[in-house]
């Protein structure tokens, strides 16, 4: 059997690597050999939600895999058919369920299946998409590319216990549609989202309120500020500022942590947003590291205005020219970054 052998310890060398690389191996059917995960990082090797992760896919394609266990530093992954039909997990832990749902969606779409799917860990926890972000911004740009879903958090879920709960619901890709998004967006309604978990709710509105003045100050109209809280297994809180339209899908959240006061945080969420806005890109970083490296699979070209060119998109670029052989090219643009992808079915 022939592996297509992946580096894992490129680019930013972290566990998107291993996830992208295990999407584009379910969605072409081609067996993948994942090799030194995570190797410079303090404790090499796959971690928990890393080895979940694997397990979920592994069951969403009815795959082989060799090497699915915590500490390991390679993964054969051998797909199967795509599975239809429901399927359950609990990651036992307070893993990032978006970060695992980012993986899965479009594997399962482009793949043309259907799944429905309920996660149990984490929804809200660091170095991940909240879930608010995953559902505002990320269901909305995956569905301008026709990867089409739907999800909803029957409970939230914090670091450490994790304890929340998913479902989603993955509809087959009929055609994935290229994107040609240039033109500076014009911003008129931005909306907030702020809650709290096990905090006081003054917590949820002090983070509404900082993000408001950061806002407020840059001259953007506040078309709607949300504040909810909520029983779960552990305190927590974030923030999301966002907006999305035909053309533009951008937002920015932020996580609460012991000993930094709900202030920091909507002000964080404020400020990020206004960088991106004020850049004139059509993706923040956050959604372009998703989407970008999809459109490899695309029948024609797409061209992209993002923020940030960051570390994990030039691997997942780099990764999806490895599985499709398409070419790239990223072109600075005042204090944006153009980007331009051809499948290699479009050369």
């Amino acid at each position: 059997m022939e592996f297509l052998e992946v580096d894992g310890s490129q680019g930013e060398g972290g566990g998107q690597i291993l996830r992208t690389a295990l999407a584009f191996s379910g969605i072409q059917s081609r067996p993948v050999r994942v090799t030194k995960i995570r190797a410079g990082r303090p404790t090499p090797g796959l971690k928990r939600q890393h080895v979940s992760a694997i397990e979920v896919l592994a069951k969403v394609f009815e795959a082989e895999i060799v090497g699915a266990m915590e500490g390991s530093s390679e993964v054969r992954f051998v797909p199967g058919p795509p599975r239809s039909g429901s399927l359950s997990f609990d990651m036992g832990t307070a893993a990032s369920i978006t970060l695992l749902l980012q993986a899965v969606v479009p594997a399962v779409a482009l793949a043309g299946s259907s799944l429905s799917i309920e996660l149990i860990g984490g929804t809200d926890v660091p170095w991940s998409p909240t879930f608010d972000y995953f559902r505002e911004v990320v269901r909305m740009a995956f569905g301008a590319i026709g990867v089409k879903f739907e999800v909803s958090a029957i409970r939230r879920g914090y670091y450490p216990r994790g304890g929340g709960r998913v479902k989603a619901s993955v509809e087959p890709c009929v055609s994935l549609v290229p994107l040609d998004l240039l033109d500076r967006p014009s911003l008129s309604d931005v909306r907030i989202r702020s809650r709290c978990g096990v905090l006081p709710r003054h917590v949820a509105e002090r983070q509404l309120s900082a993000a408001t003045t950061v806002l407020s100050k840059s001259g953007f109209r506040i078309g709607g500020g949300e504040i909810t809280t909520e029983q779960t297994d552990s305190p927590g809180s974030s923030v999301l500022v966002y907006t999305t339209g035909e053309g533009f899908y951008l937002g920015s959240d932020a996580i609460g942590a012991r000993g930094k006061p709900a202030e920091a945080v909507g002000a964080d969420a404020g400020n990020r947003f206004v960088a991106v806005a004020d850049s004139g890109a059509c993706l923040d970083s956050n959604i372009a590291d998703m989407l970008l490296p999809l459109l490899s699979l695309a029948p024609r070209p797409s061209r992209v205005k993002i923020h940030e060119v960051t570390a994990h998109l030039e691997s997942g670029l780099r990764l999806a020219s490895q599985f499709t052989s398409c070419v790239y090219s990223v072109q600075p643009e005042g204090k944006s970054s153009l980007v331009t992808i051809t499948p290699a079915k479009a050369k």
